[in-house]
């Protein structure tokens, strides 16, 4: 089962919420992504988070649908995961992560990191779809569609097949050098044998020179 959490940064289109909306079993919005869902016409079903940031949507929000959390140590994002979690879902995609503050950003793709080993967890924009690399991952997509590998901290044993720049057992540390590699031969797959890698599938095509 999947779900869909709408974030407090950026908001989404209107075309990405509603290709991720649809067979999505939960809408959940953390704290201020319930005023992005209602500006797209999408009454969330649940709304998790402090509520520091909902604002005016708060009223128009059933309070049945609202389950605070004020748990200071969590942020509302890995609030409305593990909410979804604890649902039984075992795939989440994430939009509306990106955006606003360099902090806030990096700590929103942590959440990936965080619970990438439980479900799958996806965070996606306009560019990309970025998820953990949990031992192994498969890349479909057309030829020279952009890929970058990044590592979160020191990774071993990466090891990739049908990209145009493949890697055999390399350490990666966090660095650009995974960043813009593309699919040559789809599916494409990337193993890591320790560590927290993270995976950017572009939503695009562009091929290298």
């Amino acid at each position: 089962m999947r779900a869909l959490v709408i974030a407090n940064g950026d908001p989404p289109s209107a075309a990405l919420l509603e290709e991720l909306r649809e067979g999505a079993a939960l809408v959940v919005a953390a704290d201020g992504g319930a005023r992005s869902a209602l500006a797209l016409g999408l009454m969330p079903d649940i709304v998790t988070g402090d509520l520091d940031s909902i604002g005016d949507a708060r009223d128009a929000i059933p309070a049945d649908r609202i389950r605070p959390n004020a748990d200071p140590n969590a942020t509302d994002l890995e609030k409305a995961v593990a909410l979804c979690l604890d649902e039984g879902f075992d795939a989440v995609d994430i939009i509306g992560g990106g955006g606003g503050r360099a902090d806030h950003a990096l700590g929103n793709l942590s959440v990936l990191v965080r619970f990438g080993r439980r479900a799958r967890i996806r965070m996606v924009d306009e560019r990309f779809a970025v998820e953990l690399v949990a031992g192994e991952a498969e890349v479909d997509g057309p030829e020279g569609t952009v890929v970058s590998l990044v590592a979160i901290g020191r990774c071993e044993g990466v090891t990739t097949s049908g990209l145009r720049w493949e890697l055999e057992n390399a350490s990666l540390d966090f660095s650009a050098y995974g960043v813009h590699n593309e699919i040559a031969t789809s599916p494409a797959r990337v193993s890591v044998r320790t560590g927290d890698l993270l995976l950017f599938r572009g939503r695009w095509v562009e091929h290298h020179a």
